[in-house]
């Protein structure tokens, strides 16, 4: 009877070392995939946002090879986002704008900006960075969507690029209305 129920044990015990590793093995062909980032054979794909009263951080994708930073400071209404380049490891891209006007946030008033970045992947020859950033104030409602003017060409020869965010839809998030 001993050695019955010791059989038992053991083969339930392969059974369960043999599952782990088909399920290890199916995990990480699904890994493989993913159009996710790859660094020393880890696959990595990050974007976060954090905010305090007075600023905002958010990352996003902004290139195959690289991701932005973009800052919120809700003192001043500056948006600024900035790009290391993989090749140089340098910070290589700067952008920005001012949301004040985009939001119509009132000088005299203190506005609560909440701010999260989003994928999209564009067509075309001139088209932007693979990361959105959304704006909103939120006791308006007013939102805005800002582009980054992203040039694959000057990140692949590592030279500097610097412009305005460009604002794609600027609207109301109580009454969302497209095609203006």
């Amino acid at each position: 009877m001993k050695n019955k129920s010791l059989f038992v044990g053991i083969g339930i015990g392969m059974l369960f070392g043999i599952g782990m590793v088909i399920g290890t093995v199916i995990g990480m062909k699904s890994n493989e995939q993913t159009d996710a980032f790859k660094i020393d054979g880890m696959v990595l794909k990050a974007a976060a946002s954090d905010s305090s009263e007075n600023f905002s951080m958010a990352t996003g994708a902004v290139s195959d090879q690289a991701e932005g930073a973009f800052f919120l400071d809700t003192l001043t209404g500056d948006l600024q986002c900035i790009v290391p380049y993989a090749r140089t490891g340098a910070f290589g891209g700067h952008f920005k704008t001012n949301v004040f006007n985009d939001l119509q946030v009132q000088r005299t008033k203190k506005p609560r900006l909440l701010m999260v970045t989003g994928n999209a992947q564009f067509i075309g020859n001139n088209r932007p960075g693979n990361s959105l950033v959304y704006i909103v104030d939120a006791t308006t409602g007013n939102f805005a969507a800002y582009a980054v003017p992203w040039n694959r060409q000057l990140e692949s020869t590592g030279r500097p690029q610097s412009a305005a965010l460009v604002a794609l839809k600027v609207g109301q998030a109580r009454n969302i209305t497209l095609g203006q």
